[in-house]
C-alpha cells in the first residue's frame, strides 16, 4: 500500500531539506534560506527591485528589505537607482555576489543529482510535470467543480 501522497512528499522535501543544508555546510556556505533565495532570485533576475522580489516570493516588504541590508553588508549585492525613476533601487549582485550564487547553484545541482540517481530520464520529466501541475492545483483559488 502506498503512502498518502501528502506524506510522501513531506518525507521528500525534509530529504531534500537535509541535503541542501549538508551541501551549504560542506561548501562553507553560511548564509540563512531566505538570503540563498534572495541571491538565486537576484541572479535570475539582474535589475530587479525588492517591490519585484516581495511580489514574487510573496513576502513582506519589510523583510525583504532586511534581508537586502544584510546581504550589502556582507558584500554580495548592491543597490543603484533605476534609470527611469530614481525613487526605486535596482539589486545586482557584486562579483562576491555572483560567485556565491555559483557556489548555490553547485551546491543545488548535486543535491538533484544524488535525489535523480538512477531514474530514468523519463521519470524524471514526469515528476517535474507532475509536482509542477500539482503547484498549480494548490495555488488556484478556484474550487473545482
Amino acid at each position: 500500500m502506498h503512502s498518502p501522497i501528502g506524506e510522501t512528499l513531506h518525507q521528500l522535501l525534509h530529504a531534500y531539506k537535509r541535503a541542501m543544508r549538508d551541501g551549504y555546510a560542506t561548501a562553507g556556505i553560511e548564509l540563512s534560506v531566505a538570503q540563498i533565495r534572495m541571491i538565486k532570485g537576484i541572479a535570475s533576475h539582474p535589475g530587479t527591485s525588492a517591490q519585484d522580489i516581495s511580489a514574487r516570493a510573496r513576502q513582506d516588504k519589510g523583510h525583504i528589505a532586511r534581508l537586502i541590508k544584510d546581504l550589502e553588508s556582507e558584500g554580495l549585492l548592491t543597490r543603484y537607482p533605476h534609470p527611469q525613476d530614481s525613487r526605486y533601487r535596482q539589486l545586482e549582485l557584486t562579483p562576491a555576489g555572483s560567485t556565491m550564487a555559483e557556489r548555490i547553484r553547485t551546491v543545488e545541482a548535486e543535491a538533484g543529482a544524488r535525489m535523480a540517481r538512477a531514474l530514468p530520464e523519463t521519470d524524471i520529466k514526469r515528476f517535474v510535470e507532475l509536482a509542477e501541475s500539482m503547484i498549480v492545483n494548490l495555488e488556484t483559488h478556484e474550487n473545482p467543480q
